[in-house]
């Protein structure tokens, strides 16, 4: 595929995207919820409570993927001593 003149299926028309986002800011469900904001003086960005195990159990999969990470981007430091009984052409 030549992708310097592929044009996709549906073309993407900012018009239409900013219509409808005009429309869902508009919608009466929005009006409601930013009343009810304002009524129960609560922030509708404000994160949850987290449980303190679950905070722990999130920590531990982050160090986990960035050790996993890790190990996945030095394997082509290790292949050197793995293979290092191997002549290189």
């Amino acid at each position: 595929m030549n992708w310097a003149h592929y044009e996709p299926r549906i073309r993407f028309d900012i018009r239409v995207e900013r219509e409808e986002y005009e429309r869902l800011f508009k919608h009466q469900a929005r009006a409601l919820q930013d009343r009810l904001a304002r009524r129960g003086h609560t922030d509708r960005t404000r994160k949850h409570a987290i449980p303190e195990w679950e905070k722990r159990y999130q920590t531990e999969a982050r160090e986990r993927r960035l050790l996993h990470q890790a190990r996945v981007l030095s394997w082509g430091k290790e292949k050197r001593y793995y293979y290092a009984h191997k002549q290189s052409i």
